[in-house]
């Protein structure tokens, strides 16, 4: 195996750890505030890590073109350093989809809506000529409702468990949480996207995402501590936030056009998947 084929895999299984491992992570959540972590129900957040790695796999070929312009992204997207053809991508889609749909199909009925809506969904975002990511507006409205909300939505709805005020509370947390996410991506990428393609940062300007991507981070701090202050976020999720707040305190105090460190918010993902894991074990 090459040198080239082994960095090109690496970059396929582990360039978006952060994104299929909070996946994992809010998935096992629900489980544990809902008393429903069992075996048998485990497949859940499984299903919905891989569907989300395939998720942003499926985003990366129809990204390739354009990152093959900048040489840091071009080297972590596998569909640059080894092209496949368009056969081969829509193979591997259909055989995720179809194996993600024969696992939730036991659900009924949420199993089928639950596959149908992620499948339009990604296909939504990522592939001309709908591509909602290059669509200002849409662009933040599609991650935040797909990004971090619907994993949560998707377990809670697939199990048929019953909505409460942590539910809700929670759900504020993950658009706000998702929608930060997002500007924070778009100002890392400023530089490229405003040469190739059009999103809500590259029409709004640097400083009005910037503003924007501050008020959001200090809303999510606000909405946190309310949680906390009335009781409604119980004391065992107190240190999913503490480990969420370096990443938080970074995006207030860095300059705009600094990027964010890769390292810390690896790093917070792999200690909260550690944190959610333990509790998995204990409860």
């Amino acid at each position: 195996m090459s040198r080239r084929l082994i960095t090109a895999l690496s970059s396929l299984l582990f360039n978006h750890v952060d994104a299929w491992g909070v996946t994992l992570s809010i998935s096992l959540v629900c489980l544990i505030i809902h008393q429903m972590l069992t075996p048998d129900v485990l497949i859940v957040p499984v299903t919905l890590a891989v569907a989300y790695w395939l998720g942003f796999a499926v985003n990366d070929y129809f990204d390739a073109p354009f990152d093959a312009q900048d040489e840091v992204k071009g080297s972590r997207n596998f569909f640059v350093l080894q092209p496949i053809s368009p056969l081969f991508g829509v193979g591997l889609f259909g055989v995720v989809t179809v194996a993600s749909l024969l696992v939730l199909q036991r659900f009924g009925q949420p199993g089928w809506v639950v596959t149908a809506l992620g499948s339009v969904a990604l296909l939504a975002y990522s592939m001309p000529p709908l591509r909602f990511k290059t669509r200002p507006g849409l662009d933040l409205l599609m991650h935040m409702a797909f990004v971090q909300t619907f994993p949560y939505w998707a377990t809670h709805y697939l199990l048929g468990l019953t909505w409460t005020t942590l539910d809700s509370l929670l759900i504020v947390l993950f658009l706000l949480s998702s929608l930060a996410a997002q500007l924070e991506q778009q100002l890392r990428d400023y530089d490229l996207d405003r040469r190739v393609e059009r999103n809500f940062t590259t029409v709004a300007g640097r400083q009005v995402s910037g503003m924007l991507l501050r008020l959001v981070s200090i809303g999510l701090i606000a909405t946190f501590l309310y949680g906390w202050w009335v009781s409604i976020i119980p004391a065992w999720l107190l240190p999913v936030g503490l480990i969420v707040l370096p990443i938080i305190i970074h995006r207030l105090i860095r300059p705009i056009t600094q990027p964010r460190s890769e390292w810390l918010v690896r790093g917070m993902v792999a200690l909260g998947l550690l944190y959610v894991f333990s509790l998995s074990i204990v409860r």
